[in-house]
């Protein structure tokens, strides 16, 4: 298995362990030994890109986890999504509805796609961001669905209590049904088409703006013809509302909240964190799960989905190199979905970054089993923070609540 390398450490000869996929088509396939005019390309267009290199030393010395099956699967799913989500938007761009006969087809592909989910279950979730701004809305919504359906696969039992609970019903036969789930999930952001012109604006919204963005949930439940299932517009003029009320547009408390709506909550503000957008560069997968788990935006969420969701995407990828304080390099081999920042990781690298040999190397151990292993960097991102973190703690370091005050405008917080 792999480690991760930024673009800037790749070097000619190096294997890829995985394909180099942007906008869900493959640039370099999987097993390519890389040019140096590779190299200088990826550089060239992709300058925060990190690449997946087979390494034969540490492939010898530890068993990593495989995550080639899950990335096969995310790709399959987000791309046929992105696929449907970029026809509607061409078809509401022109100026027509959508209609009856357009969703039928459509819903034979969500239905595809929910039964793939179900035949082919994932250990852990994916996300591949392809690094550039182009047709934003389709890849996000891509994401959230496959976010929306990895978490509703996984919480059926939570899901059926309360669809009962909401509908005062005593049971409900298709309770753990999440078609209507996958359905919001393609149309979620629809009512956004129209406004992409504020996805590209370098500097903040006016109020106005802002009253325009807050109004895309009801704008987009209203563009859905009346033949589909009223719970999909539901979940739509829903999925901006918060677990404490603090919502948008009706300001819900979380128990009158759709359970579905909940959960595409917690996928949508994860796809939009990660995503870089002209008014800012995208934050890193372990940064946004931390401030989602346990600073100040846990209040947002509903804490059964949104723990969940932090045990199936991992703040690490499998491979990711990780600088200590004594300034050694560790490897992450393994996930941990109890303690998601608290991976199984081997010492693989010195002081001065150049390879252990075979009997040199320490591990694998779990991270937080060894006191004198606090992590440092990840790349050039100082991640000292996540020292000390248990899992479940509320405790924010200082530098986050340095950050969360620095946000005054609490709209920023609440739609990413």
């Amino acid at each position: 298995m792999p480690i991760l390398l930024h673009v800037n450490e790749l070097e000619p000869g190096m294997c890829l362990a995985s394909n180099i996929v942007n906008r869900f088509n493959i640039l370099l396939a999987r097993g390519r030994k890389l040019t140096e005019n590779d190299i200088k390309a990826l550089r060239r267009k992709f300058p925060e890109l990190t690449v997946q290199i087979i390494d034969p030393v540490l492939d010898q010395a530890v068993e990593f986890e495989d995550i080639l099956k899950d990335q096969k699967i995310s790709q399959e799913v987000r791309r046929n999504v992105a696929s449907v989500v970029g026809r509607v938007s061409k078809t509401l761009s022109s100026g027509l509805a959508l209609e009856a006969d357009n969703i039928s087809g459509i819903q034979k592909v969500i239905e595809e796609m929910v039964q793939y989910l179900q035949d082919n279950p994932i250990t852990m979730a994916i996300i591949e961001q392809s690094h550039t701004w182009d047709e934003y809305l389709q890849e996000h919504c891509a994401n959230v669905f496959y976010l929306s359906l990895v978490i509703g696969n996984t919480i059926r039992n939570y899901i059926k209590q309360e669809r009962e609970r909401l509908s005062a019903a005593k049971t409900l036969p298709n309770g753990m049904n999440i078609t209507p789930l996958a359905t919001a999930a393609i149309f979620h952001d629809i009512g956004m088409v129209g406004l992409e012109k504020l996805y590209q604006k370098a500097e903040p919204l006016s109020g106005e703006e802002i009253r325009q963005v807050k109004l895309h949930p009801q704008t987009g439940a209203a563009m859905l013809p009346e033949s589909i299932d009223p719970m999909v517009k539901q979940i739509i003029r829903q999925h901006h509302e918060n677990q404490d009320g603090s919502g948008y547009p009706e300001g819900l408390p979380g128990d009158q909240i759709n359970i579905f709506a909940r959960i595409m909550r917690v996928a949508d503000a994860y796809s939009a964190a990660i995503s870089t957008r002209p008014y800012q560069k995208a934050k890193s997968p372990h940064r946004v799960l931390y401030e989602m788990f346990y600073g100040d935006y846990r209040r947002f969420y509903d804490p059964q989905v949104l723990k969940i969701f932090a045990s199936v995407i991992q703040p690490f990828q499998v491979g990711s190199k990780l600088t200590l304080k004594s300034g050694k390099t560790a490897v992450v081999v393994r996930y941990n979905r109890l303690d998601p920042f608290n991976p199984e990781v081997i010492v693989a690298f010195d002081e001065l970054g150049d390879p252990l040999g075979r009997n040199e190397l320490e591990g694998p151990f779990f991270l937080k089993d060894r006191a004198d292993m606090q992590v440092a960097f990840f790349g050039k991102e100082d991640i000292s923070y996540l020292n000390g973190v248990a899992h479940d703690t509320l405790s924010v370091p200082g530098t986050m609540r340095e950050i969360i005050r620095s946000c005054t405008d609490m709209f920023e917080l609440a739609y990413p």
